[in-house]
């Protein structure tokens, strides 16, 4: 005697649902509320369901892919960048995990190659929506998206293109707050170490910084700011060369903790010492500068928040819910670890 597989029609028998309704939960819709679908779940596993996904993709024409498209390190690459895409899949992951869905990593090593990855995925259908990480302020393939009426969420606010779905962090709040922070501990020579110039929050960190600096009567200086690829090195050279000018700065506000932790190696190779000479702060926080020695103020915020939100971003536009809802601007946490106010005064 044959066992007959348990289905869609089970598990409505077994909770009274309609078949609608365990559907609709099994798929993850925002439509059914969160105790439904605990219920569904539940159910399911008792009565041994397994989705079949591949006739599901028979029917629907749904791949059940979520592709990441991410800059990954080029063979050879060793230096530390903070923040790497294999942290921000995990997150992702976590969020699809009780859904048909899973994520599909495209790793690239350039803008190009991910404009590539994103023309190839919706041209061939390859995934039923992206999410995509380094953002410009206009960029190309969100346009190629929301022309192609593709679902997609971005790792980073874009400036001139039409409204998306987003996650980000409040670059222009923490860049504005760590100026005048600074300022009002006597520091009158600042120098921001931003990311790459093409990068939508490089653009928005520096026009904060200028902004907070106007704030403060202070005049910009552009030997004071540098923008590139932000690993130890970065910081180190940077922190060696400003430190050299004949009007140093007294504190470096780092894009993150890797530049970060290469301006203490230039501290170090200046005979520079933190909290007499100049002081470090940081963004872009893994929480890692806890343990530097010294410790560094910074801002924190545990990936894990950004990367489940976009996974539960990108289900939600899957359900065809309008991007103005979805658009998140994230505050890390302060991290006072130091009151950066120098030894002597600051003239």
């Amino acid at each position: 005697m044959t066992t007959q597989r348990p289905t869609i029609k089970t598990i409505a028998q077994d909770t009274g649902l309609s078949i609608a309704t365990v559907s609709k939960a099994l798929n993850n819709s925002p439509q059914v509320r969160p105790e439904t679908r605990d219920l569904v779940l539940k159910s399911a596993a008792r009565v041994g369901y397994e989705l079949n996904l591949h006739g599901v993709q028979l029917r629907t024409g749904k791949t059940y892919q979520v592709a990441a498209v991410m800059t990954a390190p080029a063979p050879g690459q060793s230096e530390w960048e903070g923040v790497e895409y294999a942290q921000l899949l995990s997150g992702i992951s976590f969020a699809l995990e009780d859904t048909p869905y899973r994520v599909a990593l495209y790793p690239v090593r350039n803008f190009e190659e991910s404009q590539a990855a994103v023309r190839q995925i919706v041209t061939l259908r390859k995934a039923d929506g992206i999410i995509v990480s380094g953002t410009r302020v206009d960029d190309p393939r969100v346009r190629f998206m929301q022309e192609a009426d593709f679902p997609f969420v971005t790792y980073g606010m874009t400036i001139d293109n039409l409204p998306h779905a987003y996650v980000d962090q409040d670059n222009r709040r923490m860049i504005l707050s760590s100026v005048e922070r600074l300022v009002e501990r006597g520091h009158r020579r600042i120098a921001l170490l931003n990311p790459a110039e093409d990068l939508t929050y490089a653009v928005i960190r520096l026009a904060a910084y200028r902004e907070a600096l106007e704030r403060a009567g202070l005049a910009y200086d552009a030997a004071l700011v540098a923008q590139g690829r932000l690993i130890p090195a970065f910081g180190r050279e940077n922190v060696i060369a400003m430190s050299s000018l004949a009007d140093p700065p007294t504190a470096y506000i780092c894009a993150n903790e890797a530049s970060a932790l290469g301006a203490l190696s230039g501290f170090h190779a200046r005979g520079l010492v933190h909290g007499r000479d100049a002081v470090i702060n940081a963004t872009d926080d893994l929480n890692i500068s806890g343990y530097f020695a010294p410790p560094i103020t910074t801002y924190f915020m545990p990936i894990s928040i950004p990367s489940a939100l976009l996974g539960q971003f990108i289900l939600r536009r899957l359900e065809g819910e309008p991007v103005e809802g979805l658009q998140r601007l994230l505050m890390p946490e302060f991290m006072e670890r130091s009151d950066d106010r120098l030894t002597f005064p600051v003239s």
